[in-house]
């Protein structure tokens, strides 16, 4: 391991610690086995039916192996481990399917839907319902309770008539053939829309249509029935290791609280790797402390969070609701956020922090995300690292990594930005911004690659210039652009402040630059060429600009590039480059 990789802002090294257990007893799980039950011993030859009953049992410095098949069910385990040494582990059998679901299978009576108005049904197609029944739910019905909590609904925040209508859909999913149904606010919008589905009061009969208008008798459905598939019940719980599983099917709220799919109930010490967590309706993991409000905050965080896929989350993809310090998410692909399409609740994001201390963050692919960040850390972060990452085809009204309100040291480098879009509203474009550093100071972005941002690539701004946090405001000043590529970026860098920030070392393309520079304060603001930018205001005195050639494959995450001229230290330019998600492209 390159230790210059581990390396935090302030110099230190990343702490890293890794299971060391010895595990002395291991527990088997086989639902497909015929001589399961819970009231075997959990032995290889007579298994535990339910992961539920390992995690009853088990103890520090032990695991359970859970062999191949669906398990519906929440695992909720019941006590976590002593430390490295004397950790739970749950892992699922190397090379075995383990798929632990939130859902129940449901076979509905079908019948054509009636007592509504619908309207004339496009293409001729046929609106079904169908009952769910009672006991299929305990405790809790997803298709009763709404998406948006009590907190954020009551403090509004100028929503437009479809954001609210998204907020008071139903938590609950339903599933056909493995794929979501779409559900719709009104029964009347059935008449347009196949794939869809509507919920009807008290959340215990649905309306739908498949797709293609396709005989619901020959369908596999599957409803959402649970909030989580993985989550302890009592908070705090430590040292505990989850391996190789696929979760899915999540009906939790949007946050917060935050409460995903997989969930560590502000647990501390975890690691969770190798896992593919999909399907949420809001959040597939929290490693937090849920909400800002929480005590005990410094009782959570110190994970590790690698190799694992994180895909078609309605909110977010990996989220901490503060206390999630000293936390390494590595290796980790995040794809097809944002899917609720409420961004301006401003939680929504592939990964989304709050108030971070000491964490790094590299390595990891965030691609085809809608309506969130790529990446956000919220404010009041202190030496926190991101580095080596791929942002691509990522359409959101804030940033592909955005960075707000943080009076410490912070370091975004060696990251590939490709294809950042905005949000369009009529003729105007919110958003689309490759790094965004909003009221910070002290922060480095260095050794990126951009390209295809239609904001800024780099803005450094002053746009919550009177949120007061940590006892006063942040002050845009000590930040740095340093040794970048820009490429097809027609906005190129934005500086709230001109004084104590410093641009220099950067490679541009030699597209046109007009208008490509701005400078928000001293007034009034001033929008530049290069040109202008070094002679009024010393900018990008020793940056160069050269012919640029870039092909990327947002699949592949692999970029390959060309320079033809002068390189910002003078070194001529000729060779093709291959870069992976980490290291960068360093200059």
């Amino acid at each position: 391991m390159d230790e210059q990789e581990m390396k935090l802002p302030d110099g230190t090294t990343f702490p890293l610690w890794e299971d060391e257990t010895e595990y002395t007893r291991v527990y088997h799980v086989a639902c497909g086995n015929p001589k399961a039950s819970d009231d075997n011993p959990g032995t290889e030859k007579l298994p535990f039916k339910t992961i539920g009953r390992a995690a009853s049992v088990l103890r520090p410095g032990e695991k359970v192996i859970v062999h191949a098949g669906i398990y519906r069910e929440c695992v909720r385990p019941a006590r976590g481990g002593d430390g490295p040494a004397r950790m739970i582990a749950y892992e699922a059998a190397p090379g075995k399917k383990v798929i632990v679901k939130a859902s129940e299978v449901w076979k509905p009576a079908c019948r054509p839907s009636t007592g509504w108005s619908i309207g004339r049904v496009s293409n001729g197609g046929k609106v079904w319902m169908a009952d769910l029944p009672p006991e299929m739910f305990v405790g809790y019905n997803p298709f009763l309770a709404r998406n948006m909590c009590d907190e954020y609904y009551s403090y509004g925040g100028g929503w437009s008539a479809e954001h609210v209508q998204r907020f008071l859909l139903r938590r609950g999913a339903v599933f056909v053939n493995g794929r979501p149904l779409r559900q719709v606010f009104r029964v009347a919008d059935l008449a347009a829309n196949d794939g869809a589905f509507w919920v009807e009061e008290p959340g215990l009969r649905i309306h739908f249509r498949l797709w293609d208008d396709a005989d619901p008798a020959k369908a596999v459905f599957e409803v959402t029935v649970r909030e989580q598939a993985f989550a302890p019940a009592e908070r705090h719980l430590g040292y505990i290791r989850v391996k190789g599983f696929r979760f899915e099917h999540g009906a939790d709220g949007v946050p917060v609280p935050q409460r995903a799919l997989v969930s560590t109930t502000r647990g501390h010490h975890w690691i969770i790797e190798d896992n593919a967590i999909r399907y949420a309706n809001a959040v597939g993991l929290d490693a937090g402390a849920q909400d800002w409000k929480s005590a005990d905050q410094a009782r959570s965080g110190c994970h590790i969070i690698r190799r694992n896929t994180v895909s078609d989350c309605g909110i977010c993809g990996i989220a901490g609701g503060t206390g999630v310090n000293h936390t390494l998410v590595e290796d980790n692909l995040v794809e097809r956020i944002g899917g609720l399409d409420v961004e301006p609740i401003w939680e929504c994001a592939g990964l989304k922090f709050h108030v971070c201390e000491a964490v790094l963050i590299r390595r990891n692919v965030f691609r085809h995300i809608r309506s969130a960040c790529g990446l956000w850390l919220d404010y009041l972060n202190r030496n926190c690292r991101v580095s080596g990452n791929v942002f691509a085809d990522i359409e959101t009204r804030v940033a592909a990594v955005y960075i707000e309100v943080s009076h410490e040291p912070n370091l975004v480098d060696n990251n590939i930005f490709w294809d950042i879009r905005g949000v369009r509203s009529g003729d105007q474009v919110q958003g689309g911004v490759g790094c965004n550093a909003d009221s910070n100071e002290h922060i480095v972005i260095a050794h990126n690659f951009f390209c295809q941002t239609e904001g800024h690539a780099v803005s450094i701004n002053l746009n919550q210039a009177a949120r007061l946090v940590g006892g006063r405001v942040g002050l845009c000043r000590q930040n740095k652009v340093l040794n970048n590529v820009f490429l097809r970026c027609p906005k190129r860098i934005l500086l709230g402040r001109r004084e104590d920030n410093v641009s220099d070392g950067n490679l541009f393309d030699t597209t046109s630059d007009e208008a490509a520079y701005l400078i928000r304060y001293p007034d009034p603001q001033a929008l530049l060429n290069l040109a202008g930018w070094r002679e009024y205001y010393g900018l990008d005195e020793h940056s160069t600009q050269a012919r640029i050639e870039a092909k990327f494959s947002v699949e592949r995450a692999k970029l390959s590039w060309k320079a033809c001229g002068d390189l910002p230290a003078g070194q001529p330019v000729e060779a093709m480059h291959e870069e992976q998600p980490g290291p960068g492209p360093r200059l």
